[in-house]
């Protein structure tokens, strides 16, 4: 009996698995326009420097800068107020000596251009260092183990770590999964435009907490940890790969990419996969010396709540009646089920948050923000900050990766897990 309610919770997820799946597939084209559509506003307020940016982040001895900006954005069925944040890092520059420096450097932007089209993103998270696990001990000491000193592992991982779900080829108009045992070998993003017109990548980020002071900076701090995966779908408009772009250049090579919004709502409404509308660019730039710069570019939309706290006692009950019944619930009782979800009083979101900042602004004539900076901007320049950092994370982590290879283009020569993908 325990066997098959087990299979019946099983099969219960798995059918709601294929379920997301087929919202993603059906709904991913939308975002894509979207994203794409903001990346042209993006792309166009840029050259014509259409908004006033304001310095995010600072780094101390580096010659890095983070900006963020506000701004109202065109789609191309409607309109929306965003924010985002531009980080440009230096990432590393050869070393040689002078009247071998022309050579360098061109060695650079060919190591720099299969690195970044072919291994970036399978080898854009890492592993903290960690405590030793003591493996010693027996049934005693793992009885006491909630008051021993004894080191045990503890996995934390840093940056973003991508893997490939769905592709779809030149001229199909269906995407085809991707073996599992493939999924974190991401394709060499060469291919997109010529063998694969667009890439669905699942993204998990790491550390992306936002603190939050409510008494202010020298009250108690909270760590909000936000929901941590999304989905992204990749194509041709958002790679780039030139050799020689301009004087001065030698190679521009980078990726980007829409996001897709999840289709099950979690606890929190913004970040990863709660975007209405969003895209990151991830751009490498190799100067005609060898230098090379990172250039991040991330644009959302502002949200309008920061939390799903929403009253459904039709979804509360039936959580709970097929955790008790494993799964069955939902099966038996699916025509009533469906008659409760279209009644009105089924749905009562009950997020304070932006709704307090704002009442907080009215009732003080704006003192709230002009004199402690408590106003829905600051805290979306919180938001702004996580992402920079973020990106610092990324790009310094991959870093060690990028130096520890001698020459990228010898592939038979390449470890495992970057061949792969998959590390421990």
């Amino acid at each position: 009996m325990a066997t098959n309610a087990a299979e019946s919770y099983e099969d219960a997820e798995s059918e709601a698995k294929v379920g997301d799946d087929r919202w993603i597939l059906e709904n991913s084209g939308a975002f894509l326009s979207d994203g794409l559509a903001l990346k042209r506003w993006f792309d166009s307020r840029e050259r014509t420097e259409g908004y006033s940016s304001f310095d995010l982040v600072r780094t101390y001895n580096r010659p890095d800068r983070s900006r963020g900006f506000f701004g109202q954005a065109a789609l191309e069925s409607r309109s929306m107020p965003v924010m985002g944040v531009i980080d440009e890092v230096l990432y590393d520059r050869p070393k040689a000596p002078v009247r071998s420096r022309a050579q360098s450097a061109k060695w650079m932007r060919d190591q720099i251009r299969e690195f970044v089209m072919r291994y970036f993103l399978r080898v854009s998270d890492f592993r903290r260092p960690q405590l030793v696990p003591d493996d010693g001990g027996g049934v005693l000491a793992d009885l006491l183990e909630p008051i021993s000193w004894r080191p045990s592992e503890e996995i934390e991982r840093d940056g973003m770590a991508f893997s490939q779900v769905f592709s779809r080829g030149g001229g199909s108009a269906d995407f085809e999964p991707t073996p599992p045992d493939e999924r974190s070998r991401v394709l060499d993003l060469r291919e997109v435009g010529s063998v694969r017109d667009a890439v669905i990548l699942r993204l998990e980020v790491y550390q992306f907490n936002v603190a939050m002071r409510p008494l202010g900076v020298s009250g108690p701090q909270f760590l909000v940890p936000l929901k941590e995966e999304s989905y992204l779908i990749v194509s041709p408009d958002f790679i780039r790969c030139v050799d020689d772009p301009e004087d001065g250049v030698l190679g521009e090579y980078g990726l980007g990419y829409a996001f897709i919004k999840n289709p099950r709502r979690g606890p929190f409404a913004y970040g990863p996969g709660e975007f209405e509308a969003a895209f990151q660019t991830i751009t490498f730039r190799v100067l005609e010396g060898g230098e090379t710069w990172v250039k991040m570019a991330f644009v959302s939309d502002q949200p309008r709540k920061i939390v799903n706290l929403t009253l459904d006692p039709v979804q509360w009950s039936f959580t709970l009646a097929d955790f008790m019944s494993f799964g069955q619930a939902s099966r038996i009782l699916a025509p009533f089920k469906t008659v409760l979800e279209q009644m009105p009083f089924r749905d009562f979101n009950l997020d304070p948050t932006v709704p307090a900042l704002d009442w907080m602004n009215t009732l003080t004539a704006g003192q709230a923000s002009q004199q402690l900076s408590i106003s829905r901007e600051e805290l979306y320049r919180g938001f702004l900050r996580r992402h920079s950092l973020q990106h610092y994370q990324t790009v310094l982590g991959s870093l060690r990766t990028w130096r520890q290879i001698p020459d990228w283009l010898d592939e038979s020569a390449l470890p495992e897990w970057v061949r792969t993908g998959a590390s421990s």
